[in-house]
């Protein structure tokens, strides 16, 4: 679906009530917002960041559209048929091979080895668009259409009112019950699923 499409379907769904549907700029602030949120959710844009460890060095730069990690991983430690990478725990403090994150431009490795190697899997950050970019198709599974709108509803009503029982908290309430269906039905992950050790053993991961 392209992103004129959506706005158009914005407009008369969601957004029919606001004075705001016919702002083209901000109905697509909102989109970035719905699709933000919907990639907080599930990990729809899956990637994989090499870093080579340096020793003396603990903290690393982070790419710039790692939005959180979803797994870790060292080298194979050895070169048979059935190695298999292991895996690096995230976040947690009584293990003493576990790496964090200090922020969201970090990563910390206490234990690091000059010439070794991690295998960082996170969610990247959904692409930002404008409003010179309608022809573009919209990145997102049209499976997640409907939440998207619900979101953008959410936010384009967010600004008018407040109370418990305002417009914008039914559209929340509406957007938060659909994740929670595409969850239920598995339909809000890449078709191209991730196996990460599968794919480190493939590419020859050191």
């Amino acid at each position: 679906m392209i992103i004129q499409d959506v706005l158009d379907l914005a407009k008369y769904s969601e957004l029919s009530g606001v004075a705001i549907k016919d702002n083209t700029p901000a109905i697509v602030l909102f989109m970035n917002a719905a699709m933000l949120e919907l990639h907080k959710r599930f990990p729809l844009k899956v990637e994989e960041h090499v870093i080579p460890l340096i020793e003396g060095t603990t903290t690393y730069t982070l790419p710039t559209n790692f939005l959180y990690p979803l797994e870790a991983y060292g080298e194979v430690p050895e070169v048979t048929p059935y190695a298999m990478p292991p895996r690096i725990p995230i976040n947690e403090e009584a293990d003493i091979s576990s790496i964090f994150f200090p922020n969201h431009t970090q990563v910390q490795v206490p234990l690091s080895n000059d010439g070794a190697f991690i295998s960082l899997v996170y969610a990247a950050k959904p692409p930002r668009y404008d409003e010179n970019d309608v022809a573009l198709e919209l990145d997102l599974p049209e499976t997640l259409i409907e939440p998207l709108m619900q979101y953008m509803g959410y936010k384009a009503h967010s600004g008018i009112s407040s109370g418990v029982q305002d417009e914008n908290n039914v559209h929340y309430q509406r957007f938060d019950r659909s994740c929670k269906k595409a969850r239920e039905l598995g339909v809000a992950y890449p078709l191209d699923s991730w196996s990460m050790t599968n794919r480190l053993l493939d590419r020859g991961f050191p």
